[in-house]
């Protein structure tokens, strides 16, 4: 086995002033971040009467370009999607099914214990 380098806590202590000083990298926010950072402001500018659009268009004036439909996302609360008109009952359908013609042959091979779906008076 070789030997381990050991590294000198001086060397570690200046690493650790040079990490520290690391400017950030992450400067900018999304889309999505940014519309829920500027909820309260959105939809106050809702309640004084600006459209979705008017708020997209004002954004973009001032570098900050997110759609109206990633506002619609993000800002709005979530609706229940709710059906237009309620879907007509479907009736049921009721398949006739034609009884064989009952012939002393054919009475013969029905076993007793059978009973019929219908009565005879509906056939």
């Amino acid at each position: 086995m070789g030997k381990f380098k050991r590294i000198p806590v001086k060397d570690i202590n200046a690493m650790r002033k040079i990490l520290d000083d690391l400017p950030d990298k992450n400067l900018g926010k999304t889309r999505e971040e940014a519309a829920e950072l500027l909820n309260a402001n959105i939809l106050k500018a809702f309640e004084k009467g600006y459209t979705m659009k008017e708020v997209a268009a004002i954004m973009a004036e001032g570098n900050v370009v997110i759609p109206a439909p990633v506002i619609r996302a993000k800002v709005l609360p979530q609706k229940e999607t709710q059906q237009k008109r309620a879907p007509k009952p479907r009736p049921e359908v009721v398949k006739t099914v034609a009884a064989p013609p009952v012939t002393p042959q054919a009475q013969k091979e029905i076993p007793d214990y059978y009973t019929p779906d219908m009565p005879d008076t509906e056939l």
